[in-house]
């Protein structure tokens, strides 16, 4: 059916919450405590809306759409009521815009720029609360900044279910916090700090190492594990500096991780601003290499589909027997989006039939002469004695007098992988600015 939002008709289902389909149309419609993968909690009221019929404004986050229904989002009323809200919202926040991590992506922020714009009618002076409190993983808390929207303790509660924040106190003096002697304490903890509208949670990882409107992102998959959770990846080049990724936030992707990423695939970024030193072999030694009577290689399972498609057809021209094995870690797994299986497309691996057999690798490993390690993790720490190695890897090998290429990793290659619900993906490349400079320098000097 359709239903009329500022006089525009949308497509939607009966039934459907109100504040999802102008979510899903891209519709501006401000919101603190709602999040599409927590639920409405309808505390804010920032979501109020006009409806045709009805006396008073409703809140877009408890309201289902029905037939016939007409909404108004920009009316004078309404703008003055979200106005009114802010103001209570802002009334004992802190005005510290130019030194807190989230300016730039505050909600608060841009909603003060969009409705507020009035000057502070309060007379007395604002209550304090605390500041810069660590709660553990890697999550601060400013107490000040704070809206009280609950969607950090409803992760905990109702996704995590860990139960480690909470809302404490009354009235002015009501604030998020954990009990006393307590820490936030699970795998997936930084997630609040994504989950945050305005600037309360931020990443000590993250915390003033960069500016958010300094940075580029690109769509990518994380290759933590299996799982192969959807992630936009935020980069940057600065003047005196190569490309460096900065972090990785979560991508949401409704049918595998929905808005989430676990710790250790957020963190997981930092090896891609690891820089390898190349050894490479004189050109004379690797032809001799490969005129060896006994090759064997093996690649990485987190390689793309299309990075082990080339692999294959080179070790079939050069008749190199061709293992890869998956990155198996017991420990790791749970029931939400961590698997056991930490290699990124070992189903692409099975797709294209490469053997996969331990057994006959380490047979293979045993008679071979020369081995040929595509960025595999099982030989970048391992000295193999009485055998000439060969690397093509993302990160440095510390084993001496073997031969090193360094190959792009997944931030600055794009690809293909196959996650363990059998869901195909494509990633892309962050984009290189200083190629950009290289080749406008070039077409400087070709004119």
């Amino acid at each position: 059916m359709k239903i009329l939002i500022d006089d525009v008709a949308i497509e939607c289902k009966d039934g459907d919450l109100l504040i999802d389909v102008m979510l899903n149309n891209n519709i501006n419609i401000p919101h603190f405590c709602y999040h599409q993968d927590l639920g409405a909690d309808g505390n804010c009221r920032m979501c109020m809306v006009e409806i045709k019929g009805q006396k008073r404004p409703q809140v877009a986050c408890d309201t289902f759409v029905c037939e016939n229904l007409e909404v108004s989002t920009k009316t004078k009323s309404i703008n003055e009521v979200k106005r009114s809200i802010l103001e209570l919202e802002l009334l004992n926040h802190p005005v510290d815009c130019p030194i807190c991590d989230q300016a730039g992506e505050c909600k608060l922020q841009d909603y003060y720029m969009d409705y507020g714009l009035y000057d502070s009618h309060l007379s007395t002076p604002k209550t304090k609360k605390g500041k810069h409190i660590d709660l553990g993983s890697n999550v601060m808390l400013d107490q000040e900044r704070c809206v009280l929207c609950t969607r950090c303790t409803r992760f905990t509660s109702n996704i995590t279910k860990t139960g480690e924040l909470g809302i404490i106190g009354r009235g002015d003096n009501a604030r998020v916090g954990v009990a006393p002697g307590h820490e936030l304490n699970n795998p997936y903890a930084m997630n609040v700090v994504e989950l945050c509208p305005v600037g309360a949670l931020t990443s000590k990882d993250f915390r003033f190492k960069q500016r958010v409107w300094f940075l580029d992102s690109t769509k990518s998959i994380c290759h933590g594990c299996s799982r192969g959770c959807n992630i936009q990846i935020d980069y940057n080049e600065t003047k005196y500096s190569t490309e460096k990724v900065h972090r990785f936030r979560s991508r949401r992707n409704k049918q595998i991780n929905q808005s989430f990423l676990c710790d250790y695939g957020r963190l997981s970024y930092k090896e891609l601003n690891e820089k390898v030193i190349s050894t490479p072999l004189p050109e004379e030694a690797l032809k001799d290499l490969f005129k060896a009577e006994k090759k064997v290689a093996l690649v990485s399972p987190s390689l793309s589909l299309q990075q082990l498609q080339s692999v294959q057809i080179f070790c079939k021209n050069h008749e190199i027997e061709l293992f890869s094995l998956s990155y198996i870690d017991e420990n790791f797994g749970d029931e939400w989006l961590r698997t056991n299986d930490m290699s990124a497309n070992f189903a692409g691996v099975q797709e294209l039939q490469i053997n996969s057999s331990k057994k006959a690798f380490e047979s293979s490993l045993e008679n071979a002469d020369v081995v040929i390690n595509f960025d595999h993790k099982l030989l970048k720490n391992q000295e193999l004695k009485n055998k000439k190695v060969i690397h093509f890897t993302t990160t440095n090998i510390k084993i001496p007098n073997e031969a090193v290429f360094a190959i792009a990793n997944f931030a600055h290659e794009s690809g293909t992988i196959i996650n363990c619900d059998g869901i195909r993906q494509d990633f892309y490349a962050t984009k290189y600015k200083s190629e950009e400079r290289r080749l406008a320098e070039l077409l400087e000097e070709l004119k």
